[in-house]
C-alpha cells in the first residue's frame, strides 16, 4: 500500500513540477531563417555594392538578421572557414564594394535569433556574371 502511495505522490508532484516549470519557460514561437536570398548589383539597386534582400523566413517582422559574408578569391573557392565581413541588419542590407574587393564570388549566409535560440540558413553563393548593360553586372546564384 506504502508503494502505491508513494508512486501517485511521486506523480503528482512529477505532474506539478511540470506544469510550473511550462509556465516559467517564455512561449515558443516557430521561427525559420531565409529560404531565400537575392543579391542585386549596383545597376539593379542603384546602391555601390551588393544590396542582399532576405525573404521567406518565419518569425517576427521585428527580427534582427546577422549577415555572414565570405569573399571568395575564385569562382571555384568554398572556403567558410572565416567571415570577411558579418553585420546585423533587417531583411536587407548593403555590402560595400570595399568589403567586396572586386571578387568574382562571395558567399552569405544569414541568421536570426529565435527566443534565444541562434538560426542559421543555409549558404548562398553568388557568382559575378556581365549583363546585358555595357559596364553592368549581376550577381548570379550558384547552385552548391
Amino acid at each position: 500500500m506504502k508503494t502505491i502511495q508513494f508512486f501517485v505522490s511521486s506523480c503528482i508532484i512529477g505532474l506539478f513540477l511540470n506544469s510550473c516549470q511550462s509556465k516559467n519557460e517564455p512561449l515558443q514561437t516557430n521561427c525559420q531563417p531565409p529560404a531565400t536570398l537575392i543579391a542585386k548589383a549596383p545597376c539593379e539597386s542603384g546602391y555601390q555594392g551588393v544590396q542582399l534582400v532576405a525573404s521567406n523566413y518565419v518569425g517576427s517582422t521585428e527580427m534582427q538578421f546577422v549577415y555572414n559574408i565570405f569573399v571568395q578569391k575564385d569562382t571555384l573557392s568554398g572556403d567558410l572557414t572565416k567571415s570577411s565581413y558579418a553585420n546585423a541588419s533587417n531583411q536587407q542590407i548593403i555590402i560595400s564594394e570595399t568589403i567586396l574587393k572586386d571578387a568574382p564570388k562571395f558567399v552569405a549566409q544569414v541568421t536570426i535569433n529565435c527566443n534565444g535560440k541562434e538560426l542559421a540558413s543555409r549558404y548562398f553563393a553568388f557568382v559575378k556574371r556581365p549583363a546585358t548593360n555595357t559596364g553592368c553586372y549581376v550577381w548570379a546564384l550558384q547552385n552548391q
